[in-house]
């Protein structure tokens, strides 16, 4: 394609990612950590928030040669929380000020969800919002790179982000009879929504999970890394499922109907991208506790998971809002359910702990049976 691909940050999970391979740049999502320390200047800026938002910003701060801008063209922050809302405020006005170096831009796409039932509206007026949100971020992207996308660059950046999207269905097939562990999946989804499709596809692979763990399912906040994953299943589990975006939630989509073919333009790109983005499963912070119940439900079935394990951060409110919710649905069909939110300081002690009592009681269901 001439020139190499520029990279371009994403914090979130919103951004849909043909519209930025289809502009010569690769997404690079950009997440925080369970753990370490919060500056003094990232908790003022921040205020109260999920703490891996202001590690995230920490990382940010470190400047374009040793941290999280290295290599990096321009920063897209989506309002899919309110910490990353907040978090783009600050960075606009670190940018503003010159003590951010790269541009930054706010990606707005709201659930297409309809108002009354709550349940995903491929055909409503949010979703002509989200596709003039694709077109401000293809702008951007344009600013950037100063390409602008033949109908070859959208038909290829299409095919190769389905292609990675179809290897992680088949990840997620694996994961079901656990033949991957969590931890692993995880890594998984993070080499796909960090490296350039190619080099995703070869990352995308496995450790064999242990027959004789207990397969559950994990919700609550998001796991910008893998360690309270390795604490999980070093405690008896074996994580075949999550609704969380940086696991099985994570945006990029296997192949379907529809799509992007060689006489294709970018109005026919990015409505069809909206139009699969108001089908995307429930997000904590944007849909009903009643929906993502259900979803949680519908995965725990699936996989045939033995038990649910909610961890959340403290200040990651929207997750612990559903989790009564969830308990009390996965309690009607006697699915052991496992919470503890607002977790602050060590959270591998706290997710070992929970963990413990999760296998217990999934053991003691399955032997009084």
């Amino acid at each position: 394609m001439g020139r190499p691909a520029q990279r371009l940050g994403v914090v979130g999970n919103d951004v849909p990612r043909p519209v930025v391979l289809a502009h010569g740049a690769v997404p690079v999502r950009l997440s925080g950590a369970w753990s370490g320390p919060v500056s003094a200047r990232a908790a003022a800026l921040l205020g109260a928030v999920d703490a891996a938002a202001a590690r995230l910003l920490d990382g940010l701060l470190e400047g374009p040669k040793d941290g999280r801008l290295e290599g990096l063209a321009g920063l897209v922050v989506c309002h899919d929380s309110a910490a990353h809302l907040r978090l783009f405020y600050v960075l606009r006005v670190l940018a503003d000020r010159g003590d951010l170096p790269v541009p930054v831009h706010l990606l707005d796409a709201p659930r297409c969800d309809d108002p009354v039932t709550g349940r995903p509206d491929p055909e409503g007026p949010r979703v002509r919002f989200v596709e003039r949100s694709y077109h401000r971020l293809a702008e951007f992207c344009a600013g950037l790179t100063g390409r602008r996308p033949t109908s070859h660059d959208l038909a290829e950046a299409w095919r190769s982000d389905e292609q990675v999207g179809t290897a992680l269905a088949r990840l997620r097939d694996r994961r079901a009879g656990q033949h991957v562990t969590g931890t692993a999946a995880l890594g998984a989804y993070r080499a796909a929504a960090t490296l350039p499709p190619t080099d995703a596809l070869a990352a995308i692979a496995g450790e064999v999970g242990d027959d004789d763990a207990v397969p559950i399912v994990v919700t609550g906040s998001n796991h910008p890394d893998a360690s309270v994953y390795a604490e999980i299943e070093r405690h008896g589990a074996c994580v075949v499922a999550e609704d969380h975006d940086t696991g099985d939630a994570t945006w990029i989509d296997a192949a379907d109907e529809g799509g992007c073919d060689g006489d294709g333009d970018l109005d026919a790109l990015i409505g069809a991208l909206a139009r699969r983005h108001a089908r995307r499963p429930p997000a904590a912070s944007r849909s009903r506790s009643s929906v993502r119940a259900e979803h949680l439900l519908a995965t725990v079935r699936r996989t045939g998971a033995r038990g649910v394990l909610c961890l959340a951060r403290a200040h990651d409110d929207a997750p612990a809002w559903d989790a009564p919710v969830q308990d009390a649905a996965l309690r009607r069909v006697g699915i052991p359910f496992v919470a503890r939110t607002r977790i602050g300081d060590d959270p591998l002690a706290v997710a070992a702990a929970a963990t413990d009592e999760l296998v217990a009681a999934a053991t003691a269901r399955e032997a009084g049976r």
